[in-house]
Formats: structure tokens, sequence, C-alpha cells
């Protein structure tokens, strides 16, 4: 293992490497922050059209070449549009690290976004958004996420919806490119074999003329309370939110992983052993966590039968009280401490995880920590680490979603009082 190597480029461009010798991949990505919450009125959507186009042909390259390029090599490029960033990346063979990385710059430097193509793309990303309005997941993560911060763009959905992207003009469209991604000064990192000179060499030549990128917000606002939403689905989705209290530090970051693998995340978790294996209330439970630029939250989420809602309410409930007033055991802690970091070095074998991982700790808090570093850190957490992190768990500030068809709704309210939905 070579050392990490972070810089600014002279033209602006953060780099961060991991080379890995014995690696047989290398990975790539340029990151952009920008986002959803980032889109102006009149233009929701358009961050997720612009990673769609940034595939459809450059100045020098169409698309079948691009297309055609990485299947030849046997490797693969992808992108992804998020709240907060977009992201192109590739995993190639180490040999074709440099060209690969020339192509990617060329496509979010030089994209053409003609008409013709615009137009075709308009109608896939169509067909996307009806068909995650067609996945009962999807839309009650949505629903839940546009009632936890419900004036603020951050809630929005980042594919924007069919009005939207019908409505968008092309000209909005070149115009959010040039500004958001073709004039901006990305983060770029790369890991596995790799020679990280030449790739700095290919970035200095590549992006000239580029501007930080500031992104002035209004900070979301969380908002607390029980909500029972009309669904079209067979199943009922349940949704309990908290606001995380969090200030950027790594043992914090880590700290949420331990209490998210106890709670949920694991198949000894509390909530997939009670909900599921014990009761048989449901068939998916999960729980996760996402930390924002200037917010944070903790979702347990289940997908439940109309008839089970109300019980599942209740020990779900009950298990988060449990949790928020006598915490996790010892054992349950070094377990979970045992997973998390087990995880990551398994995981650590996959270079696109790596390339990946430099980035979310970059935007994170700027701190660049090595797989070993951070599994130490992992098994160095503690009971008042955890503890800590567990105020967040304030059931006033809890946002309760249920997400299900009338008749389930109505038995919910009519039972309500007799679980702990309100207090």
């Amino acid at each position: 293992m070579m050392p990490l190597t972070r810089k600014i480029i002279k033209n602006g461009v953060h780099f961060i490497s991991e080379p890995i010798a014995a690696a047989h991949s290398a990975a790539i990505g340029i990151w952009f922050p920008t986002g959803s919450r980032d889109e102006r009125a009149g233009s929701s959507g358009v961050m997720h059209f612009i990673e769609h186009m940034l595939f459809k042909g450059t100045d020098t390259l169409s698309s079948i070449d691009i297309a055609r390029y990485f299947d030849r090599i046997g490797g693969y490029v992808n992108a992804f549009t998020e709240r907060e960033m977009i992201c192109i990346y590739c995993l190639v063979p180490p040999q074709n690290a440099e060209d690969a990385l020339r192509i990617l710059c060329s496509m979010v430097r030089r994209s053409v976004f003609a008409d013709a193509e615009i137009e075709r793309e308009r109608s896939v990303i169509v067909s996307e958004i009806l068909a995650q309005c067609d996945d009962p997941d999807e839309s009650g993560m949505e629903k839940a996420f546009s009632l936890m911060y419900p004036d603020h763009r951050i809630s929005h959905p980042i594919t924007g919806t069919v009005r939207d992207i019908e409505s968008l003009a092309s000209d909005t469209i070149r115009e959010n490119y040039r500004l958001f991604i073709q004039n901006t000064s990305p983060l770029i990192t790369a890991a596995g074999n790799l020679c990280t000179d030449r790739l700095v060499s290919i970035i200095e030549s590549e992006f000239e003329n580029t501007d930080p990128l500031l992104n002035p917000d209004i900070h979301p606002v969380w908002k607390s309370g029980v909500f029972f939403e009309e669904s079209r689905f067979s199943q009922s989705q349940i949704y309990l939110s908290y606001p995380i209290n969090e200030s950027k530090t790594d043992t914090g970051w880590y700290s949420w992983a331990v209490i998210n693998a106890i709670i949920g995340d694991m198949v000894s978790s509390r909530l997939f052993q009670n909900l599921r294996e014990k009761r048989g209330l449901c068939y998916s439970v999960f729980s996760f966590y996402l930390f924002n630029r200037d917010s944070a939250f903790w979702t347990a989420g289940v997908s439940v039968p109309p008839e089970k809602t109300t019980e599942t309410l209740s020990v779900l409930l009950s298990e988060i009280t449990e949790i928020g007033e006598k915490g996790f055991s010892s054992d349950e802690i070094q377990e979970a401490k045992s997973h998390v970091s087990g995880e990551l070095l398994l995981n650590a074998d996959d270079t696109e995880n790596r390339m990946k991982r430099l980035a979310r700790q970059f935007f994170y808090n700027g701190t660049i920590l090595s797989v070993e570093d951070s599994a130490e850190m992992i098994n160095n957490i503690n009971g008042s680490d955890i503890e800590t992190a567990l105020d967040s768990f304030d059931d006033k500030k809890k946002n309760l979603v249920v997400y299900a068809k009338q008749k389930c709704l109505r038995e919910c309210k009519k039972y309500g009082r007799s679980y702990p939905f309100y207090s």
C-alpha cells in the first residue's frame, strides 16, 4: 500500500488518490458539490437530467464511442445524482486508467447537449420517474423525506416530477450544465493500481478556467410530528426518523454506524429480530443514517401488511423508547463495532468502494483516513461516545410517517391512543 495523496492542483481541482500496487483495477470519480437541493425555481430535476446528458456525446466522442470504449476494455462508466452532489465515475483495468480519465474529463467539460439528444433523454427520464412511482419503497421514502423538511428543496424528488421534466427548457439544461459542471472546480478521487503523477498531469491539462462552486442556502428545518398519508400500495410503509445532533467528527460518524448496526442494519439487529424473526410482522425492515452538508437524520423503515400496522408501530416505538432510556449492552456495542470494522475491511478489496470512500470523507468534514486508521477508530469507540449520540432520540423530535391505504389509516387513528404514537 502506498501513501494517500491529497492536493489542490493549480487549476483549483481537489485531487485525492489511494494507489494500490497489487490491485487489478483502477477506479476514478469526478465529483461536483451540487445536487437537487441547489436547483433554482423552475428547474426541478435539472441536475439529474444533466447527469444523463453527460453520456450523450462530446465534441470529439459520440455516445456510442463512449459506450464502446468501456465495453471493449471490460470496464464500465456510470454516474449518479444526489441531493447534494453529482458524480461520474469509472472502473477500468489499470492500463486504461489514463485514457479513461481523459474520457471522463471530456464528458464533464465538453458535452454537446444536442437538442435531439435532450428530447430523447427526456422520454427516458419520464420513464424512470414513472418506474419509481410504481415502487412502494421509493414512493414511501420520498413522502417521508418531504415531511421531514417540508419547506426546503432538499426534500424535493431528485429526479423531479413528470411535469417538471416535460416543461424543462433545453436552454435551461444547458445553462445549468455550464454553471454547475462545465465551469466548476470538481473533486477527483482515484483508487487502485494507478500512477498519481500521470493522472495529475491529465487533470492539469483538462481543467482550465474553473471556479469554486458556492452554494449559499437556507438550512433545512426539521419538522417533528405524526403523519398519516394515503397510499395506493397493498402494504403499509412506516418510517420513524430523528434529527441527529452531529458536530462533523469522525468519532460521531462511526458512532452512528455502530448504533445503526445494532438497531436495524444487521440480521441480528434489534428491529430485524423483534419485528421479523420473533413476531413475523414484516418481511422488510431496515435503518440508515444520512449526513447532509447542514443537517443529519436517522430513519427506520418497515413494510408491513395492513392488518399488522398498529402492532408494528407499537413494537417499533417501544424498541426505540427502550434504547433511548437504557442504551445498549457492552456486548451489543462490541459486536456492532466488530461488524462495522469487518465490513470496512472487506470492502477495502473493492477499489470503487475506496474511491467513493475518499470523496465521502472529503465532503463530510475534510479529514481523509486510511482504512486501517478508520478501523482503529471504530474499535476505540466507547460507551460514552454511543451515549452521547443516542441523545438524538428525543421523542419530542420524532417524525413518524404511516403511508398506507385509507382503511388502514383509519384503524391507526382509531387505535392510536392505545399505542405510544402520540407521546
